[in-house]
């Protein structure tokens, strides 16, 4: 199986949809050629800013000289991004046999009637990460949930340190209606006696369910902000100078991700380490200062430096589009040209609602997604903004682009990435 007919099988077994279960996927690994008892893991769920945190995680490892496995969605522009040891991609070589190799013995499975379906989408690329992180002998591998965190596909490795970032409401038909119900689906990834990090703010309902969970499973608990441990914040021409005291240890550390949340993110990564080095890790403040530093993630208020500027923001939900109303408050953006587009299942008038503010003009298009909104759908709730409706993205970005003012792209990371695709080259491919 080469790669382009890998590329053909997922996209067969996306068609196939997903199934909340962890009964076929712990099978598979079973009977995987090696065992994995050589990779320490680190799993990180959370409503918003699990992927960043994930990112800042695995780049203060690196920094600290080990080899580091990243597993993160969605993607933006290729399927291989998902797959990272340290920053660089998984090979089409690698994807390819990593694959090959897991779909095997999941088919071999399904034969003899030990599994019930073969895996799903999500659960491929979670069986090739794993696969090629134990080939490729990393020390650390890092796994941001998918869905939820109960009955994820990554809930099936025992972590070193189990992190939530924070929760809101997101997926609700599938998470459920309450922050309750949404936090006791996140906190599902917290084991026995395994060490969890929270990132909810101290009084929220979310944090007093993680807790509970925590205690229930003799789990030790850490709080990121605490009265001690406060993070501070002074902006800075590019990015931000934090100060972050925890009970044991103060840090002096630059973000260079736009938008103030991410120190948080960065505060979260920082946290879990020193958690880690309790346990013997030993890796040094120069190090998370590195990592931290070094850390990028494409199309988190990216700007990009074009004429006009560019802003890419995946802000999907009324949280994440919140923080991105704090940044362009803050650096005092106004009148853009938005580009807008987002999935059916989102509350996409109070979205809209955050960015009014910053916008004098709209371009309405749509992600290319099964789930996307139409385009015209949106139109009412942009009244009386003068407005263009292209939902193709090409048509949207080159109608944005004659306006001759700075440009805000967002509502969906399924958008920014194909974005992305156009700006810097590159072509839509449809996994989402």
């Amino acid at each position: 199986m080469n790669y382009s007919k890998s590329l053909s099988y997922l996209r067969k077994i996306q068609e196939q949809g997903s199934k909340l279960t962890l009964n076929n996927i712990k099978k598979v690994i079973d009977q995987f050629p090696f065992p994995l008892k050589d990779i320490k893991f680190i799993q990180v769920a959370g409503t918003n800013g699990k992927g960043s945190t994930s990112h800042f995680i695995a780049s203060i490892l690196q920094s600290a000289s080990y080899r580091v496995g990243l597993f993160t969605s969605p993607h933006l522009q290729d399927i291989r991004e998902r797959i990272t040891i340290n920053k660089e991609w998984i090979s089409e070589s690698d994807f390819a046999k990593s694959l090959q190799a897991t779909r095997k013995i999941s088919e071999t499975l399904l034969r003899q009637k030990i599994i019930d379906n073969i895996p799903t989408f999500f659960e491929h690329l979670f069986l090739i990460s794993l696969f090629y992180f134990q080939r490729k002998k990393v020390d650390f591998a890092v796994f941001e949930v998918g869905l939820g965190g109960r009955l994820d596909a990554t809930s099936t490795i025992i972590p070193e340190v189990s992190v939530i970032t924070n929760i809101s409401y997101d997926h609700t038909k599938t998470l459920g209606k309450t922050i309750q119900a949404i936090a006791f689906e996140k906190a599902g990834i917290i084991k026995k006696n395994i060490p969890v990090i929270s990132g909810c703010s101290r009084y929220s309902v979310s944090r007093k369910v993680i807790k509970n969970i925590a205690h229930k499973r003799q789990a030790p608990f850490y709080d990121v902000i605490t009265p001690a441990g406060l993070i501070q914040t002074k902006d800075k021409k590019r990015g931000y100078a934090c100060h972050y005291v925890t009970e044991s240890n103060r840090y002096e550390f630059n973000v260079f991700m736009n938008g103030k949340h991410q120190t948080i993110n960065a505060a979260t990564a920082i946290r879990t380490i020193e958690v880690l080095n309790r346990n013997g890790l030993g890796i040094s403040k120069s190090s998370i200062y590195h990592g931290i530093k070094n850390n990028f993630v494409p199309g988190r208020i990216e700007i990009i430096n074009t004429r006009p500027e560019i802003i890419l923001d995946g802000g999907h939900n009324v949280e994440s589009i919140r923080a991105l109303n704090k940044f362009l408050h803050q650096k005092n953006f106004r009148d853009l040209t938005l580009i807008f587009g987002v999935l059916k299942d989102k509350n996409y008038q109070k979205m809209i609602d955050l960015l009014k503010p910053f916008i004098q003009r709209v371009v309405i298009t749509q992600p290319l997604s099964n789930r996307a909104l139409p385009a015209d759908q949106l139109v009412r709730f942009f009244k009386p903004f003068e407005f263009l409706v292209k939902p193709d993205l090409k048509d949207a970005l080159d109608s944005a682009k004659k306006f001759k003012t700075n440009i805000l792209v967002t509502g969906s990371l399924y958008l920014v990435g194909e974005m992305r695709n156009l700006i810097f080259g590159g072509a839509a491919n449809g996994y989402k």
